[in-house]
Parts: C-alpha cells; structure tokens; sequence
C-alpha cells in the first residue's frame, strides 16, 4: 500500500499531496501551522508546514516519494503541503481545517487547527503584519553580503582589539567629549579640531567604485543576495529623493552620484540571479527633525555640536520638516521599496518612535503580493516583529532556533565598515567563513557576512582573497548548503559535526580535518540504515563512496580516508542518499 498524507482543510481544495511509504502504522503529527508563505509564482497556493513524527519503536520510515525524508523512530520531519482556497472563500478568513496522514489499510492520524485560509489583506496594525512570514526564496539563500560603505569609510578608524568600535559609529564615538574616546582623539591628531564630520563629503569622490566588480565578487563569494548600506545612522543616504525631504544624500551632496542605484543596476545586469535588499537606518544621530523623539541619551540627540568647541554645527542638507517619521523616515523606506525594487527592507535601530512601520509594511506586502512578488522585512524596523529575527550579531555560539533567523558579522573581527587599523591577518578567512556558514544553517539561520570597502570605493584585496576561496568551496558543496533545512530530530549536531537536510538527502558536516588514522564516528543518531550509500560531497572525490557501517554503540561510523581528507579543504561533507 502507498499511503495518503493530505491536509483535509474547511473550504480550500488540496493541490499538492505529499505520499511516503511506510511498512507499519507509527505516524503522529505534532504540528500544523498555515503559514503566509506561497508557492514562488503560484501566489494563490499556501504553504503549510506539517510536522511528522515516527512513534514506532523499531520501524522506519523509508520511502523519499515526496515526503523526502528517511525517520528512525522518534525522528521528525516538516512536510510542506501546498493548498489552493475553493472559489468563493474570503482570502485571510480563518477557520477550522484537520491535517490527515493515512497509510497501510485504513490507518491514520490527525490534528485539528484553526487556520488562515489563503494570503490575508494586511492592515496597518502590529498585530496584523506580524502575522506574515519569510518567504521561501530568503529562506533557502542562506548566505548573503553585508556592506557598509558611506562618509565614515574615509576615517577608517575603530580603534584596535578588543576595545575597537565599529567604525561606522566614527561620529557617534568622536562627540563622547565628556569620556573622550580612541576615535575622538584619533579625529583631533589627524584632522584637527576645526574638520567637522560632514566635511569628509569633500573627500568621498569614490574614484574606484566599481559596482560590476561589487556584483561579481559577491557571485564569486557564492553569496545569494546583497544589502548595501542604503543609509547608515549618520543620515548620509546612498540614494535620490526630492529635496522636500532631505538633500542629504549622495546625489544632491558630494559626489552627485547614485551609488544604490548603480549597484542595483549591475546587479540586475550582470549577476541576475542575485536578490537586493537595502540597510536602512530608522533614526538620524544628530537629525535637527528628531531631537523630539527620545532614543540613546549616550548619542546625543539633537543638532549636532563641534566636540572640540561644543559648537552648534550644520547639519548638511537638512531640509525643514514638521516630523521626522512622517516628513523623512517613512518616505525614505517607501522609496527604497518602490523605486528601487529592493527584495529585503533590512532596517536598523528599532524604536517605539518608529509608528508608521506597521503602516510601510502592510502596504510594501499588499501591493508586492498583487505583483506576485515576495518580499521579507527583518526584525528591527520599529513596533513590528518581522519575518526573521537579526538579533544574532557577531554571535560567538548561536542556538538552533525554529524562528528563521539571520547572523550578521563582518570580515573584519570589530567592525562593520572598514577599519585601516584592522591588521590583514585578523579578518575572517575562508575557512572561517565556510565554518560559520555550516554552523548558521544547520541552526535554521541565514549568514548576512559583512565587507567594508575603501572610502574610494575599492574593496580591500585581503576581503576578496578570503570571499573568493570561500566561494570556491561553497559553490563545490552549494546541494548541502542552499535550499536545505535544519534537522528538527536531533538539533544542529554535536561537536565538530553540524546536520543539514532536503527532500532527497541527509548531509554530514564536519568541521575539521578528519584522522584518516581510524574511522570518523559520527555523535549523533542520524538517519543511516545498513546498505545505504554514503558519498563525498565537494573536493576532488566528489561522489566516492565511502566505507560506513554501524558500530557497537549505534553510531555511523565512516571509514575517511587521507586521499579524501586530502581532496578537500575548510569542511568535509558527507551525504546519506534516500
């Protein structure tokens, strides 16, 4: 018997049944979510994720006919069942649907839900957007290029070590007058106290800004998107807008250019494939326009001041506006949203202040899904959630988590934007950035991996050295990295081993050298059954088969090896086909 799993679903009609082969009746689902997600070009077919569980004791569930997945008992696995709404049936109304899985001879399991049926109409309401999720598409990039770039990258200075400041905060650090800091005094040798901060817009000539080299290094890096510093809180913008908003930007300031626009266009030209979002900074430092608003007393909120002199100063290309959220903050965002297409609006300094984001975000989704295009929005643009959290930030040791998240770190060890004291020898290097990579997708995250380009706009060589030969090794391994899940089962892995999985294969990374002196056993009881293949994936053995067996306590043990130890470098990945 092939049995049915389907979800049987008050008024929608089920299109896409997923069937898996089992030789006795141990199934249970243990969770049913009607997500708002879609199917990418089919936006009338809702996502729901179904949530398996083998209850047997001893039997497995073996077959990868759509289900995809190899359970011993115990184990877990998420199905996702497209569903398609009857005619007649409100878009977003909600209602009582049942999950049914049936197999063998009439045997079956089920679980009740009240579920949303098709994709709601959201309104400006926290509440209401919050419900709305990642799309699929973000979700199985995986692996993303950070770059902060702006009027700070021509000072390139965060201090050094441990006690560095991310040196894209240059102007915040240098008005700490009442505790000078590093940068403060590193301002007042090298500039003097006269040289005020908007006066590097003379110096940001980006002579070597070369957005097809941009583009491609991020191709090569075997990144899927990209998300430039549209504005960083300095308030300098990288992007047009009309002068009743704000001439403080690169095109109506210094040096009259378009970067955002540029890249973007390149982007679209010579690297097709890769998706666009933006940075974007909720609020201004030193903005005359939010002085109203309370954020970080430790920032000094309000027009900004001459350290040196405490001094009024003028704040370039400020424009007169009755409210900063209204008059500036949320048309910014609508413009980035509209007129330069981004795909993730990745905002940065929540605050309560921000209002109108629940109000830029249903209408942004709204009018994007009319399009059929799926977009995402992160965690820190105001009093909504988002659809992934961003709170993993230079993380040393980041839990698995079953919301969709995003780390963020930069090549450099400190800082964000570039950093001249930054010696060569202490960015991030290939194998760590493989490493980090592995260890952020077996715990449900995406890796968004900061560059830090030169004030002239070159990108320092160290950055693309490590980036590329990174790329290598990711784009010879992308089937265990790209479009793969955690593993619900058991966790991320234990040790120096890290888990991924798809619908056809169950990946073993490994994340140092292997002893070729004895046999790798693998901590963790993956989804291995006497007789099935285990192959190399990646290096120059790619498909070897390797010795694999079951030993005396339970655990795979794999016979690696030193010819394919050696054919490899940075990781080693092992795949169990179904």
């Amino acid at each position: 018997m092939r049995p049915l799993l389907y979800l049987a679903l008050a008024g929608t009609v089920l299109t896409h049944p997923s069937i898996a082969e089992v030789d006795a009746p141990h199934i249970s689902i243990t969770q049913v979510n009607a997500t708002t997600r879609w199917i990418e070009d089919k936006p009338q077919i809702q996502i729901f994720d179904v949530v398996l569980n083998n209850t047997g004791e001893q039997t497995w569930l073996t077959d990868s006919d759509n289900l995809g997945k190899k359970l011993r008992p115990g184990d877990s696995v998420i199905v996702q069942v497209g569903v398609q709404n009857k005619q007649g049936v409100e878009p977003g109304s909600k209602g009582p649907a049942t999950a049914v899985a049936k197999w063998g001879k009439g045997d079956s399991a089920s679980r009740d839900i009240t579920a949303t049926y098709g994709m709601p109409t959201y309104n400006a309401t926290p509440e209401s957007v919050n419900e709305h999720e990642s799309p699929d598409w973000f979700r199985d990039a995986k692996y993303g290029i950070f770059i902060h770039w702006g009027l700070y990258s021509i000072p390139a200075y965060g201090g050094v070590g441990k006690n560095e400041n991310y040196a894209e905060w240059y102007w915040s650090s240098q008005m700490s007058r009442d505790d000078p800091t590093k940068t403060y005094q590193y301002h007042l040798e090298n500039y003097g106290p006269e040289f005020l901060y908007d006066d590097f817009m003379a110096n940001f000539t980006a002579e070597n800004f070369r957005p097809k080299e941009w583009v491609d290094l991020v191709a090569d890096a075997g990144a899927r998107y990209i998300v430039p510093t549209a504005k960083h809180h300095d308030g300098y913008a990288l992007f047009d807008m009309p002068e009743t908003i704000s001439k403080r930007n690169s095109v109506k300031q210094l040096p009259h250019r378009d970067f955002l626009k540029e890249l973007f266009d390149a982007a679209k030209k010579y690297q097709p494939h890769l998706r666009r979002g933006t940075y974007f900074s909720m609020p201004e430092w030193f903005n005359p326009a939010y002085s109203n608003y309370t954020w970080l007393n430790a920032f000094g909120i309000g027009p900004p001041k001459n350290p040196y002199t405490n001094q009024t100063v003028p704040y370039t290309g400020f424009v007169e506006v009755d409210d900063f959220i209204p008059d500036i903050q949320y048309p910014q965002m609508n413009i980035l949203a509209y007129e330069y297409d981004t795909d993730i609006m990745w905002c940065d300094i929540t605050t309560p202040t921000s209002r109108l984001s629940p109000k830029f975000a249903s209408e942004w989704i709204n009018k994007e899904y009319a399009n059929n295009r799926q977009v995402t929005i992160n965690s820190r643009c105001g009093t909504i959630v988002g659809d992934f959290d961003t709170s993993a930030e230079y993380a040393d040791d980041i839990p698995l988590s079953t919301r969709h998240f995003e780390a963020t770190r930069g090549l450099d060890p400190h800082s964000f934007a570039y950093n001249a004291a930054t010696p060569d020898s202490a960015y991030l290097n290939a194998s760590g950035i493989v490493t980090t990579l592995i260890d952020t997708v077996a715990k449900n995250g995406n890796l968004l991996l900061d560059i830090g380009p030169k004030g002239d706009g070159s990108i320092p060589e160290i950055m693309q050295k490590h980036l590329r030969e990174a790329g290598e090794w990711i784009k010879a391994h992308e089937e265990s990295i790209f479009s793969t899940k955690y593993w619900p089962s058991h966790g991320p892995g234990k040790g120096d081993f890290r888990y991924t999985t798809t619908g056809d294969a169950f990946y073993i990374h490994l994340l140092r050298r292997p002893d070729g002196n004895k046999g790798t056993v693998v901590p963790d009881p993956v989804p291995y059954m006497d007789g099935d293949r285990v192959t190399v994936v990646g290096g120059s053995m790619h498909g070897a088969v390797l010795d694999a067996m079951i030993g005396d306590d339970d655990k795979l043990v794999l016979n690696v090896s030193e010819a394919v130890t050696a054919a490899d470098r940075f990781a080693w990945t092992f795949k169990i086909g179904y």
